[in-house]
C-alpha cells in the first residue's frame, strides 16, 4: 500500500515538472520532460511526505488538479493535439488510449512520455539524496504498468 502511495508521490512529481518543461516552450521528447533547476518546489514537497504515511494522502489531495493538469498536457503534447481538445474528448467517454488511437497514435507513445517524466524525477530525486537507488528502482519497475492503466481507463 505504501508503495502504491510513493509511486503515486513520485508520478505526480514527474508530471509536474513534466508540465513545467511543456509551459517552458518544450515539446514532447524525454528531454523537454526533464526537471528543470526551476521546479525545485515539487521534489522537495514530494520527498517530504515520501517518509510519512499519513501526509501521502493529504499531499495528492491537495495536489490532485495539478497533476492532473500536467498529464492532461504531456498526453495532449504527445498525441499532437491541445490540452483543451483532449478534455473534450475524454469527458465525452473515452480514455487517453482511445483518444490517441483515433488520432493515429500508438497509445504506448503516451504510456513511454508519462513514463519518462516520472523515471526523469525519480532519477532526480536519486540525485539530490531524496531517494534511495533501491527505492528509486521499486517505483521505477512499477511505473509502466501504474501508468498504462491510467492512460487506458475511461474516465
Amino acid at each position: 500500500m505504501l508503495q502504491r502511495r510513493i509511486a503515486s508521490v513520485v508520478l505526480s512529481g514527474a508530471l509536474l515538472a513534466g508540465l513545467a518543461g511543456l509551459a517552458g516552450g518544450g515539446t514532447a521528447n524525454a528531454g523537454a520532460l526533464a526537471p528543470t533547476p526551476t521546479s525545485t518546489s515539487a521534489p522537495a514537497h514530494a520527498s517530504h511526505v515520501l517518509g510519512t504515511k499519513p501526509h501521502v494522502g493529504a499531499w495528492l489531495k491537495g495536489h490532485r488538479k495539478s497533476i492532473r493538469k500536467a498529464a492532461i498536457a504531456i498526453s495532449a503534447t504527445t498525441i499532437g493535439i491541445t490540452p483543451q481538445a483532449l478534455v473534450a474528448e475524454l469527458k465525452s467517454g473515452k480514455s487517453i488510449a482511445q483518444v490517441a488511437t483515433a488520432h493515429l497514435v500508438d497509445p504506448q507513445l503516451v504510456v513511454d512520455a508519462l513514463t519518462a517524466a516520472a523515471e526523469a524525477k525519480v532519477a532526480h530525486g536519486v540525485t539530490a539524496g531524496k531517494l534511495s537507488q533501491s527505492k528509486a528502482d521499486a517505483i521505477n519497475a512499477a511505473l509502466p504498468a501504474r501508468i498504462a492503466k491510467v492512460v487506458n481507463h475511461v474516465f
